[in-house]
């Protein structure tokens, strides 16, 4: 079982890669991989020295794991110990949001992805106070949580100081997963699950501007022809006209864009299926997408 690593490209190394099909680069690099090691002989020394080289990076790896977990806890022992919560969250608009959204989304067959874009999931139903979801890839549609299990996640939430590791806001996946696609206030980032701490504003149609062929700004700030929104956390710029036209500020796991792509993401078949909900192409895509007066997240 492998596991997902990062590479660094300059600029016209960049160029080439986004021009090859997204299907074939795993290949191309484990191809290239395998043939720069296949001319080399079989040193016993650098066998060793590489081994213990990554047995050192995953020591590493574990004392900053262990760090961060250690800050965390003596940030939560903070919060609690002052008696003062820094961040307020009302469980039952927490509740009543997550409702209104997930009755959207089931009406319209919304899809919606895990952290990484890789497993897509859907609201089945909702009804007595829970919120069922279907995982697409097996078809199961019985897994369900209720207001029991988003009232502890806020007591986690407001705990931890609105930051919290992902996994330990909801323990199941794909209840955080949904809970975090849905709610406006909510977003993945860096492994946390985070808190919007101010009032947003879910995007409308009537908000998006026009954007008459022109370019965005460098900066992420709204202008004539484009607004700054976060599209399920990311920073983006949003125009319309025959087309509605995104460039991403931030990488999307799912859209693999980013401030360093040549061109913006843009399709011809989209609707606002509600308040900050956009719904797009012919599989039922959605993607959640607020604005707020301040930019800073």
């Amino acid at each position: 079982m492998g596991k997902k690593v990062n590479i660094w490209l300059d600029d016209a190394t960049l160029r080439i890669w986004e021009q090859i099909p997204t299907g074939e680069r795993s290949s191309i690099i484990k191809g290239a991989i395998r043939s720069s090691t296949s001319n080399k002989p079989n040193d016993p020394k650098t066998e060793m020295i590489n081994m213990k080289l990554a047995e050192l990076a995953k020591v590493n790896m574990e004392i900053e794991q262990l760090e961060m977990k250690r800050k965390m806890l003596q940030r939560e022992l903070e919060n609690l110990s002052s008696g003062v919560d820094k961040i307020q969250i009302s469980k039952e608009s927490f509740w009543n949001n997550l409702n209104q959204r997930a009755t959207i989304y089931q009406e319209n067959s919304s899809v919606y992805h895990s952290y990484s874009g890789k497993s897509r999931y859907s609201i089945f139903d909702v009804q007595n106070d829970k919120i069922f979801i279907t995982n697409i890839r097996t078809g199961r549609n019985n897994s369900n949580f209720s207001k029991k299990t988003t009232d502890l996640a806020v007591e986690r939430l407001i705990a931890h100081g609105g930051k919290i590791p992902v996994g330990q806001f909801i323990p199941v996946k794909m209840h955080e997963y949904t809970v975090v696609s849905l709610h406006p206030n909510l977003y993945e980032k860096d492994g946390f699950v985070c808190w919007i701490n101010q009032e947003v504003i879910p995007v409308t149609e009537s908000m998006i501007p026009e954007h008459n062929g022109k370019m965005p700004p460098e900066e992420w700030v709204s202008t004539d022809n484009f607004l700054a929104a976060l599209l399920d956390g990311k920073k983006v710029l949003i125009g319309q006209g025959r087309k509605i036209v995104i460039f991403f500020r931030e990488v999307h796991p799912h859209f693999n864009l980013d401030e360093h792509s040549e061109y913006p993401w843009q399709t011809k078949h989209w609707k606002w299926i509600g308040p900050g909900v956009l719904y797009w192409g012919h599989d039922s895509a959605t993607q959640k997408v607020v604005t707020y007066s301040s930019k800073e997240v």
